[in-house]
C-alpha cells in the first residue's frame, strides 16, 4: 500500500506552570470547547489515568480517524497512537517547564496511506497542513488558559 510520511512538531510557551496546563491538556472531554469547529473532537470512550481514552477527529473536508492514548506521564507528556482510517503512527503533548512558564510541544510522526493522499502529498506540504491546525490548537490552548487565569485573579479579588 502507498503512503506519505508526516512528520511535524508545533510548540507555544505558555506564562504559567506546567501544573496549571496539564489539566487542561488532560480533559480530552473539554477539547470541543477550544480547538477549531473545522477539526471536529470526539470522545469515544475514557480510560483510567486517561491510559486508554480514544477520540475520533473528523476534519472539515477530510476523512475522519481516530486516536488512543498509549502512554502518559503526569504532568509532563501525553503520547497517542493515530490509527484507523487513512492514518496511523503517534502523536505527543510534551510540556516542559522553563520556570514558571512551559513550552507545550505537539510532535506527530505518522504515514497517510492510499492514493489520493499520496497525490496530494506530490502537490501540498501535508506536514505545513498539520501544524497549520496546530498552531491554531496552540493559540486556543493559550487563550483559554489565561482566561481561566483571569477568571481565577477576579474571584481572588472578588473574595478580598
Amino acid at each position: 500500500m502507498t503512503s506519505t510520511p508526516i512528520h511535524a512538531t508545533d510548540e507555544i510557551t505558555i506564562p504559567l506552570p506546567a501544573t496549571e496546563v496539564w489539566p487542561v491538556l488532560a480533559d480530552f472531554g473539554g477539547y470541543p470547547r477550544w480547538w477549531p469547529k473545522s477539526l471536529d473532537i470526539r470522545v469515544l470512550s475514557s480510560g483510567v489515568e486517561l491510559l486508554g481514552t480514544e477520540v475520533e477527529v473528523r476534519p472539515f473536508g477530510g476523512r475522519p480517524f481516530r486516536c488512543r492514548v498509549e502512554a502518559v506521564d503526569v504532568p509532563k507528556r501525553i503520547r497517542m497512537r493515530y490509527f484507523g482510517g487513512f492514518i496511523d503512527g503517534f502523536g505527543e503533548w510534551r510540556l516542559e517547564p522553563l520556570g514558571q512558564e512551559t513550552r507545550v510541544i505537539y510532535r506527530l510522526e505518522a504515514k497517510a496511506h492510499g492514493w489520493l493522499v499520496v497525490l496530494l502529498g506530490k502537490v501540498l506540504n501535508l506536514a505545513r497542513l498539520h501544524s497549520r491546525s496546530m498552531q491554531a490548537i496552540l493559540k486556543n490552548l493559550n487563550h483559554v488558559l489565561d482566561r481561566k487565569q483571569h477568571c481565577a485573579k477576579e474571584v481572588g479579588e472578588f473574595r478580598h
